[in-house]
């Protein structure tokens, strides 16, 4: 009966996993921000603060990585480092190696990255198109190939790299990780400056919409996507403090990456799980709680005087 229930908590450890989020966090130029999915009210955690005497700033590609720690580029530095949800402190990780790559005035690149089920991150650049694999550990890159998109970013379910398109390529897009050709699911009919998605743990697909530059929009927009037919639904405005107003929400993350495992031939194969239902899962521990304070009743009644 012990044995029993341990397998029922164990199985429902995994089941924990599919309740809806409520928290997601987001980052604004150089500002790391809690997020209330239901309401859409955003919470400043804090600044990132500088690294060798520069802010760590321009903000993008947001990620749950390893540890299920907060990581995110840090544009102006073109840098990978990892921010504690708790108070916004920052570790600086390394830099990819990409200054004077960029475009106009700011050398930018645009960004953005999500960490694959590999144990790397994967990051794009909408102004070069290329797509590369990221260590962890040290920030080095390895060029991949050319999405041949303007990807502003990258979101992972179950080892499929998924990537949200902007300008003329605004859409839904799947991402080859072999040689980084994006193939496109959907076309989105508004114009959209700036499109961050994070997968939840339910699979559900979220984004953070970003309009400035070039619209002087107060707020940027929360917003989901239909995986299946790449329809996106804005939801409306994530408000917050002053600090948040007419600044870019460029990053956004809901939930650490699920990874299906494989068999040999590739073919993903889903893990047993109890039904959807968080009910049916209490009332089966429920049931088996019960079960092992009756058996461990009966033996001490039996037990001899």
């Amino acid at each position: 009966m012990r044995a029993c229930l341990i397998a029922a908590v164990l199985s429902i450890a995994p089941f924990s996993q599919v309740l809806a989020d409520t928290v997601a966090y987001g980052v604004a130029y150089d500002e790391l921000y809690r997020i209330d999915l239901g309401t859409r009210v955003a919470t400043s955690v804090g600044r990132t603060g500088t690294y060798a005497g520069l802010p760590l700033s321009n903000l993008t590609g947001l990620s749950y990585g390893p540890g299920n720690e907060l990581y995110a580029i840090a544009g102006n530095q073109k840098s990978l480092i990892r921010i504690d949800s708790n108070n916004a402190s920052t570790t600086y990780i390394g830099n990819f190696g990409l200054t004077g790559q960029g475009q106009g005035q700011l050398d930018s690149l645009d960004l953005s990255m999500t960490y694959g089920c590999d144990g790397s991150f994967w990051m794009t650049s909408a102004v070069s198109r290329d797509l590369w694999r990221v260590s962890a550990q040290s920030a080095a890159i390895t060029r991949i190939g050319s999405t041949s998109r303007q990807i502003s970013g990258l979101a992972m379910r179950n080892g499929v790299l998924y990537g949200t398109g902007i300008g003329a390529d605004q859409g839904l897009y799947t991402i080859n990780m072999q040689n980084g050709a994006a193939t496109r699911i959907s076309t989105l009919a508004d114009t959209v400056p700036w499109i961050d998605p994070g997968f939840g743990s339910d699979g559900k697909l979220w984004a953070s919409l970003s309009y400035n530059p070039p619209f002087d929009r107060e707020w940027s927009d929360l917003a989901r996507f239909d995986l299946a037919t790449g329809a996106m639904t804005n939801l409306g405005p994530i408000t917050g403090p002053a600090s948040l107003s007419h600044i870019s929400m460029k990053g956004f993350a809901v939930a650490p990456n699920s990874c299906v495992p494989e068999v040999p031939d590739g073919s993903p194969v889903a893990p047993a799980a109890l039904p959807i239902q968080s009910n049916w899962a209490m009332i089966l521990l429920g049931l088996l709680v019960l079960a092992a304070s009756g058996w461990h009743l009966r033996r001490r009644f039996n037990q001899p005087l």
